[in-house]
């Protein structure tokens, strides 16, 4: 068993009762891996980026008790003391513990992003949070254009939100093709056509 497995697992106990955020912490994980991958990280950057994209969000819960209030400002402020806890109580090496821990801190800032692993971060969880909040496809372009930076958050970005159209492709035979499917449609339907 990995220690990100572990740490999956804590995760999915911290937010017991609560599949909405267990949701989200999945889903942000999974695009962070892919993206990450894409990317070509090395193997210890592509560690940091999937570890903080599991406890990415730990600071709504105690934001909420705290303040009555899950915003960004608060997640940042309060989330990197419940990772460090957690990610130490899982033998986390220290500069891992560190570096995650200031990624849960600035993950709602998107000014300054200093690393790949913060830039990669903030991609996945604006591509979950694009879904979950039914943001217009006109505020999700303009989004991408100013935050998005990588090749591959780019590119699922544009085919979940805004594909190209499918190109229609006419067959040599498409009128005799649409011929006989009416044809077959007039039999299935028992209509009889006097001639």
């Amino acid at each position: 068993m990995s220690i990100t497995n572990d740490l999956y697992k804590k995760m999915v106990s911290f937010y017991n009762g609560d599949p909405e955020h267990i949701q989200h912490f999945v889903k942000v994980h999974s695009f962070a891996r892919l993206i990450g991958e894409e990317e070509g990280l090395d193997e210890k950057t592509q560690f940091i980026l999937e570890t903080a994209a599991l406890v990415h969000d730990i600071g709504i819960k105690p934001s909420m008790e705290k303040y009555g209030s899950s915003a960004g400002k608060y997640q940042e402020k309060e989330g990197p003391a419940y990772a460090k806890e957690m990610l130490e109580e899982l033998g986390y090496e220290s500069d891992v513990v560190e570096r995650v821990c200031y990624l849960v801190g600035h993950h709602h800032t998107y000014t300054d992003i200093d690393g790949l692993d913060y830039q990669i971060l903030v991609e996945a969880d604006f591509l979950v949070n694009y879904f979950e909040n039914g943001n217009s496809t006109d505020n999700i372009k303009l989004s991408v254009e100013k935050i998005f930076r990588t090749d591959a958050g780019k590119a699922i970005a544009k085919e979940m939100f805004f594909p190209d159209p499918a190109p229609f492709v006419m067959s040599d035979t498409w009128a005799q093709d649409a011929l006989q499917d009416l044809e077959d449609f007039i039999e299935e339907q028992g209509i009889y056509i006097r001639q």
